[in-house]
């Protein structure tokens, strides 16, 4: 996760200030670095907006101005920087944009990472405005991108004809999710090669 706080930290320092507006910026971006530094140390249940505002340098008014729960706040810290590693890439192969994307997104929860999302799906379950936050910011983008893949495998002759989209892609992402909430079991190299492997040969053309 560290490259990807240097990509949004790159970022950062390419947009040019907005008249009136600069300390507001200033202080929401402390303030999700600042969250997703804790997450990733103390995890969501350790999480609290006080140690944010500390180590952010800002009020806690500030924080809610922006975000009316902890919840939320940790959606959209976790989205800001989980985003550029677990993007669909766009080569020739749709079916192998797929297969690398897996792997990102499982590398991911590998880490410290996949200790405080299952913590975070747990808590959105009676959490209304998290859950939205999480389904609206982060399955839904990533459930179209991976639409956009299937149907560019399809249009290429990757995936055999009259493949129902959604089966096809709850079959590939439903093992992961299993192992990251349910099992426990690992989410590694040689499960990932055997799962994607088994897969991908009953969608291959």
């Amino acid at each position: 996760m560290r490259a990807s706080n240097r990509v949004a930290r790159t970022a950062r320092a390419r947009v040019a200030p907005v008249a009136g507006r600069k300390r507001s910026e200033a202080s929401r971006r402390a303030i999700l670095d600042a969250t997703h530094e804790l997450l990733e140390r103390d995890g969501f249940d350790g999480l609290s907006i006080e140690g944010v505002a500390a180590r952010a340098g800002v009020g806690k008014t500030t924080i809610y101005r922006w975000w009316p729960t902890k919840g939320v706040l940790a959606v959209e810290a976790f989205l800001d920087a989980a985003t550029p590693s677990i993007a669909f890439r766009r080569t020739r192969s749709a079916k192998a944009d797929m297969r690398q994307q897996m792997r990102a997104l499982a590398a991911l929860y590998r880490g410290p990472t996949g200790r405080f999302v299952r913590e975070m799906i747990g808590s959105s379950q009676s959490d209304p405005e998290m859950r939205k936050a999480f389904v609206e910011g982060f399955l839904t983008p990533r459930r179209k991108a991976a639409h956009e893949s299937f149907r560019r495998a399809l249009a290429a002759g990757e995936f055999r004809p009259g493949l129902d989209p959604d089966t096809a892609i709850d079959a590939l992402y439903a093992p992961i999710y299993y192992r990251l909430l349910v099992s426990g079991a690992p989410i590694d190299e040689a499960f990932l090669d055997r799962h994607i492997d088994l897969v991908l040969r009953g969608l291959t053309a």
